[in-house]
């Protein structure tokens, strides 16, 4: 009987525009409820930036690593392992989607007030944190694709397949 096909989808432009939407409906509300209250927008730390860097790096060298394993190497990849790979790419692209939409809305909001010192911070801190976290959605991306199994080609060398070269039972 062959290995049965792996069920899970990609993720969909559907998810990742509701991720956005949410992303950026959440920081317009918080941002709006505290200049509400008369307090001034938080400042943007720039080890948001730095945590959002390693995260994308990190993601990226999953990703190269998972690709060269399953469709260079073509080998098999331990399923515990592998659906941990496929989470972490999901999370990446989904959270670095809604992370990104969510700093672009920081960015924007500062935009009218950048002659004053701490808004034209928070506009250019904010900016970078948020091409950073859309990297780390194409990093995620990446990793995500990098999790699909090559098409079958019927020899043993492929993902699922015996790797001592005996054929699978079935």
């Amino acid at each position: 009987m062959p290995h049965p096909r792996p069920s899970v989808e990609p993720t969909g432009a559907t998810v990742l525009l509701i991720a956005g939407v949410t992303g950026a409906g959440l920081t317009w509300l918080a941002l709006s409820a505290i200049e509400g209250l008369g307090w001034p927008a938080p400042a943007v730390p720039l080890l948001a930036a730095a945590v959002v860097a390693v995260l994308a790096v990190a993601t990226a060298l999953a990703a190269r690593w998972t690709h060269r394993v399953v469709h260079v190497k073509r080998e098999a990849i331990e399923p515990q392992r592998a659906v941990g790979l496929l989470l972490a790419g999901k999370a990446a692209m989904i959270g670095g989607t809604a992370l990104a939409a969510g700093y672009a809305t920081v960015a924007m909001r500062a935009l009218p007030y950048l002659d004053a010192a701490l808004p034209r911070e928070r506009a250019l801190v904010a900016t970078a944190v948020a091409l950073l976290s859309a990297v780390l959605a194409v990093a995620g991306w990446a990793l995500e694709r990098a999790c699909q199994l090559p098409p079958d080609d019927d020899s043993s060398d492929a993902p699922g397949g015996d790797p001592k070269g005996a054929p699978s039972p079935g």
